[in-house]
Parts: C-alpha cells; sequence; structure tokens
C-alpha cells in the first residue's frame, strides 16, 4: 500500500509542478507579446513622425502650406508621448514646435538658412537616434 501512496503523491507532484511550470511560460509569452506589441506601435508611431516632417517641409518650400502635415505630424508626437518615455518624447515635443516654426517661415518666404532648417535636422538626426535606442536598435557612428 505504501508504493501506491508514494507513486499517486509523485504523480500529483508531477502534475502540479508541470502546471505551474505551464503558467509561468504562458505569463513569460504574454510578457512577450506585449512588449513586441508595443515595440510596432513605437516604430510605427516613429515612421510616420518622420514622415510628418518630410511632407510639412515639401509642403513649406513648394508654398502650399496647408497645415495637414503639422495636424499629422501633433497627433503622432501626442501617440509618441503616450508610447514612449520623457527621455524620447520630450525631444520629440521640443522638435515638433521647431519644425512648425521652421516651416512656417520657409513658407512665408524666409530662406532655409534664415528659418534654421539646418539646427532642426541635425536635431531630427539626434532624435532618429533615440528611436533607434528605444526600439533597442544598435547605431554605427
Amino acid at each position: 500500500m505504501g508504493a501506491v501512496v508514494v507513486g499517486v503523491i509523485g504523480t500529483l507532484l508531477g502534475v502540479l509542478i508541470g502546471g505551474a511550470l505551464q503558467q509561468s511560460q504562458a505569463s513569460r509569452n504574454r510578457k512577450w507579446q506585449r512588449e513586441d506589441s508595443l515595440s510596432d506601435a513605437k516604430r510605427t508611431a516613429y515612421a510616420e513622425y518622420l514622415r510628418s516632417i518630410s511632407a510639412s517641409y515639401a509642403q513649406a518650400v513648394s508654398g502650399q502650406r496647408n497645415r495637414s502635415e503639422d495636424g499629422r505630424l501633433l497627433a503622432v508626437t501626442a501617440e509618441i508621448e503616450v508610447l514612449a518615455g520623457r527621455d524620447v518624447s520630450g525631444p520629440a515635443r521640443d522638435l515638433v514646435n521647431s519644425v512648425i516654426q521652421a516651416h512656417t517661415a520657409i513658407a512665408a518666404g524666409a530662406s532655409v538658412a534664415e528659418a534654421g532648417v539646418a539646427e532642426v535636422d541635425r536635431r531630427r538626426y539626434e532624435l532618429i537616434e533615440r528611436f533607434k535606442a528605444d526600439l533597442g536598435r544598435t547605431t554605427h557612428p
């Protein structure tokens, strides 16, 4: 009878340990899926942010400044503020304000140099490096 009890207890312990391991693995899988979803959302927002800057510049240079890209840029900046930490969202908000000022100046007739596009572009490249770091991408000098 003792061997039967030991066998039953061993089986029950095996079932309990196996169930606990399955729960642990499922929990880890859900965590990884959430992290992947967040990373995908950030990647999409960062790409849209950069695309909107380029489109806004194209509108300013062409004189067709209807501000539609400014609205998109502000919207995606708000999305970045929700998705990313302050080390990324703060510089993104600061840059968007500078971008809108520069593009407004260009549309009003200022030269690219007068509008400070070189400085804005330098800051844009710095922000791109922050985006890459936030996404866990290694950057090359």
